[in-house]
């Protein structure tokens, strides 16, 4: 769920989501690609999905999660320049697809939604900036911030303020730059602290103030 600062009324969505068309996307599909030609304003109505980058190596760099309602693609619908990113369908899926020209005129018309616009390419440029400020710090560090702290990375659950964090150890281990050995590694160990709980596709957070402490300790790989 997107903050309350960044999200738009029922009915501002429901209007938005009438300009556009709507098709369906199957787990793991590609909904669209990096440096492709942008499709427009990408509306969210149902699932959940993620944006990343492919390197020619073959490795992958996770940016965001999101779950529905909300929107993305809009940075080339403002600059009229190529996708930023790849985003890619974790459930099923339904997008609303609104080309430039309609997204722009109903954002004219719409100055409160082009603020929220704004607001939403400046949160995620400071995802990104935390991302790489974090590449510093050792990975035990960066693993108990970003579990106390997932918003700030750019993962949105359904519910605000959720304690059960629904995510694969390989999407974490993409997500923070690293290996799914090392993240199990440190998971195992969160538990045996009594800070999370795991299970298969979820983590249960019990100790904010623990893994908080821990993010500022002076911890090594």
């Amino acid at each position: 769920m997107i903050k309350k600062e960044l999200s738009i009324d029922q009915g501002t969505w429901e209007n938005l989501l009438k300009l556009g068309t709507a098709r369906k996307f199957d787990p793991n599909e590609i909904i669209f690609f990096q440096d492709q030609p942008s499709s427009g304003l990408v509306c969210i109505k149902k699932g959940k999905i993620k944006t990343c980058m492919f390197f020619p190596n073959g490795k992958e760099k996770i940016f965001t999660f999101l779950d529905a309602p909300c929107f993305l693609g809009e940075t080339p619908v403002i600059d009229g320049g190529m996708n930023t990113c790849s985003a890619i369908a974790i459930d099923p899926t339904e997008i609303v697809f609104i080309s430039r020209e309609d997204a722009l005129k109903f954002l004219s018309e719409n100055q409160g939604l082009y603020m929220i616009i704004l607001r939403i390419m400046a949160t995620k440029m400071r995802w990104m900036h935390m991302q790489v400020n974090d590449m510093l710090f050792p990975m035990k560090q960066r693993l108990a911030y970003f579990l106390f702290n997932y918003n700030d990375y750019g993962v949105f659950p359904n519910k605000e303020m959720s304690q059960k964090l629904v995510i694969k150890h390989d999407d974490l281990a993409n997500l923070l730059g690293t290996t799914r050995p090392l993240i199990t590694k440190y998971l195992n160990e969160f538990c045996k602290s009594g800070l999370i709980e795991k299970s298969k596709g979820f983590i249960l957070i019990k100790d904010y103030e623990g893994l908080k402490k821990l993010s500022n300790a002076d911890t090594s790989r």
